[in-house]
């Protein structure tokens, strides 16, 4: 889909590739979204979180989203970096990266793209804390 790349890697996300490949003169700006391991969960401290997922799927939905928000915002392309594997605390485990001409629009684009991720994406995370762990599913 023109306007649109996404890819799954194993570990922490950098969110570097994201960002260049948006690169164009034609957006006035671009918004890199950045979410990070935080140290305290539902069950204590966090150790890290292993996520896993079913690439084909997660492709498939990823393109679902993107195609539908290049429809309905004024952006012009989106890139979308998710982490498999273990992520530490304080370590990323995803990137989307939207231009446009105006920020107004990726604001907005932002903000929609991670409600349906945490909806809609088959991902999966297991939260390891000091005192045990836990399975969560999509929309944690």
């Amino acid at each position: 889909m023109d306007g649109f790349q996404m890819r799954l890697v194993d570990g922490p996300v950098k969110g570097h590739w994201a960002q260049e490949v948006l690169a164009g003169p034609d957006a006035g700006c671009t918004l890199v979204f950045f979410g990070t391991v935080r140290e305290r969960g539902r069950l204590g401290d966090v150790v890290h979180l292993d996520y896993e997922a079913y690439p084909e799927m997660v492709k498939k939905e990823f393109a679902k989203i993107a195609q539908e928000t290049l429809q309905n915002l004024s952006v012009l392309r989106i890139a979308i970096e998710h982490s498999v594997g273990r992520v530490a605390v304080g370590e990323c485990s995803v990137a989307v990266a939207i231009a446009a001409a105006h920020r107004k629009d990726v604001f907005a684009a932002a903000d929609h793209i991670m409600a349906e991720l945490k909806s809609r994406v088959p991902l999966w995370k297991k939260e390891v804390c000091v005192d045990g762990s836990e399975w969560r599913g999509q929309g944690s």
